[in-house]
């Protein structure tokens, strides 16, 4: 028997060794590795199907050892919780309590649960603690203090037992508010005194504003009017919308504050407004001020009418809206946007006002007791050309008679753009520029807004009064005193480049400009039945050309306009005003402007 188990013993030994030697052997385990993966190597191939001590993949020359149930179990432990958020409801009633359902889910369990809540207006985050249920549900109560108009977004943040955090999605809730909860004294408000008496200003509201005052364009001692960009008119509203800009003036003693009597504020997520073409009207749509993020290729700066000391005109505004302003905006496209952000660090803007390199811009400011414009602007600017394009922003819509500060690009001699910017391919440049004040004749201050360290080292600056003739090589310093009348166009030219082209250029531009107001002999005289009148204007003037018989009676005006200041000619055919020939013998013109006139004594011989 012992011979017997020998033998057996060897002849297995030997077969074993001649298959593991020569062909390999596959062996089936079910306590060796633990796990549900294969180990192999050149030699054996083991699969395990039940737990292992490690979860590594163990290896060596001879053979390859991994694990799974537990590896798979290992490495789900380091991802953090899943968080579900659940409330009653999206829209809730200022004042009143929010309670907020947390369900966390972690293998590894869940330490900690808590609701990070960041109010409307605030950079700072306040963190509620969240109270267990069971072991995957929390919940926490959301103060009535913090169920504001100013609004709020959270989050929870949960932990598991291995220190893992994760975020849920952020959420955004409506609030409802009640009466005079909504007014214009609110914390940030562009009016927090009210909307100032017989002034026009532009308004804006926040969320939907329920309240009888704002859903009729026309009451009692006030009106509203909304721009009309296809029309380019100002019309009433039919109803007001949050996102838009509305011109306001109300006659009553004292300003009128704003106290909606109920509606909803909009949750604080990113809220885009989609602009026409041309000139927009737009308005915060929020209780709280919002960054804008704007494509400065594509829109212009956003401007506010009126300022702290309740004087009307135009003024530049950062990419920031206050709650209850409204704004003008300049679209270059059909397809251009802005979007407002609640919280700032919703994205980055796309727009700067920094310069660089040969880049430069310099701000006009005009401005009387009662009027300013503080939005022309000229300058070198990356992709502008030296021709009209969309950097050159037309003048602002008008609601009522002010001042103005506008420039003439190309040949015309019109003045009717806000800005003109230029290529920083070209260094030297004049640019036409002229104010109008359409109010009494008053002085008016006229400056550069930006410091003198906005031009590039080696570039100079030069103003040209046409009126007076006097070049003005300070003003990036000091600001100037002019007597404008009304209606009537005050002229300059700003030379900005090297230095000997600014001096050159400034003798040039004298050189055509007339010294005096005349009107020379006709030509041919005596004549039959043409004669040419020539005449010369030092500067922009009203003028009237006539012409009269002996006895003083006007037969003929050849002109009644406005001309700009140069050297200009007429003809008279001999004809009256009812296009009659008139007789031989004496006639005489008048050339008149506002303060001067010029007479020349005509003979027609027929």
């Amino acid at each position: 028997m012992k011979l017997n188990i020998t033998k057996i013993i060897i002849a297995v030994v030997l077969i074993l060794s001649d298959m593991i030697c020569g062909q390999g052997y596959k062996i089936n385990g079910f306590q060796i590795t633990s796990g549900q993966v294969v180990s192999s190597s050149g030699l054996y191939k083991i699969n395990s199907s039940t737990s292992s001590q490690t979860s590594f993949a163990s290896s060596s020359d001879s053979f390859s050892v991994s694990h799974g149930m537990i590896g798979v179990i290992q490495t789900l432990s380091i991802d953090p919780p899943d968080i579900y958020v659940s409330m009653t409801d999206t829209i809730f009633q200022s004042g009143m309590s929010i309670n907020v359902i947390g369900v966390l889910k972690d293998l590894n369990g869940v330490a900690s649960a808590n609701l990070h809540l960041q109010k409307g207006g605030s950079s700072k985050e306040i963190i509620l603690p969240m109270f267990a249920l069971n072991d995957s549900t929390y919940e926490v109560s959301i103060h009535d203090s913090l169920v504001t108009i100013n609004n709020f977004r959270a989050y929870v943040r949960g932990a598991d037992a291995l220190a893992n955090t994760a975020n849920s999605k952020l959420f955004y809730p409506s609030i409802r508010y009640g009466a005079n909860e909504l007014n214009t004294n609110i914390d940030g408000s562009i009016y927090p005194d009210g909307v100032p008496s017989k002034k026009w200003r532009m308004i804006s509201f926040p969320g939907s504003v329920n309240d009888s005052i704002i859903n009729n364009a026309r009451g009692n001692g006030y009106t509203f009017y909304v721009w009309n960009n296809l029309e380019m008119s100002w019309d009433f509203p039919s109803v007001i919308k949050p996102g838009t800009g509305y011109w306001f003036k109300h006659i009553y003693d004292g300003p009128f504050p704003f106290k909606s009597d109920s509606g909803t504020v909009l949750p604080l997520i990113p809220y885009e407004i989609m602009l026409d073409q041309g000139w927009n009207m737009i308005g915060n749509p929020f209780a709280i001020s919002a960054k804008v993020l704007a494509d400065s290729s594509e829109v212009s700066n956003l401007y506010f009418f009126g300022d702290s000391t309740n004087r009307d005109g135009w003024e530049v505004s950062s990419y920031q809206m206050r709650p209850w302003a409204g704004y003008a905006i300049y679209a270059t496209s059909e397809s251009s946007s802005i979007t407002l952000l609640p919280f700032s660090d919703e994205s980055e803007n796309r727009s700067s006002s920094r310069t660089m390199g040969l880049e430069w811009v310099l701000q006009f400011s005009a401005k009387t007791q009662h009027n300013f414009d503080n939005v022309a602007m000229i300058g070198r600017k990356k992709h502008s050309l030296e021709i009209k394009d969309n950097f050159d922003i037309p003048l602002l819509p008008k609601i009522e008679n002010g001042i103005n500060v506008a420039f003439s690009i190309g040949e015309s001699n019109f003045y009717n753009y806000s800005s003109d910017f230029r290529s920083v391919d070209e260094v030297n440049g004049v640019w036409d520029l002229s104010i109008l004040s359409e109010q009494k004749s008053e002085n008016i201050e006229f400056s550069i807004s930006q410091n003198a360290n906005t031009l590039p080292t080696g570039i100079v600056l030069a103003l040209l009064d046409i009126q007076t003739r006097k070049v003005y090589y300070d003003f990036l310093l000091n600001s100037i005193m002019i007597r404008s009348n009304k209606n009537l166009v005050y002229e300059f030219k700003v030379i900005v480049g090297e230095p000997e082209y600014v001096r050159s250029a400034i003798r040039e531009i004298l050189a055509i400009i007339p010294s005096e107001f005349a009107l020379s002999k006709n030509y041919p005289n005596p004549f039959n039945p043409i004669t040419h009148l020539d005449y010369s204007l030092p500067k922009r003037s009203q003028i009237r050309l006539r012409v009269y018989n002996m006895v003083g009676q006007e037969i003929i005006t050849l002109i009644n306009e406005e001309k700009q200041y140069g050297n200009y000619s007429v003809s008279w055919n001999g004809l009256d005003k009812k296009g009659r020939n008139v007789a031989s013998g004496v006639y005489f013109a008048e050339l008149r402007s506002n303060d001067k006139s010029s007479v020349t004594k005509m003979l027609l011989l027929k």
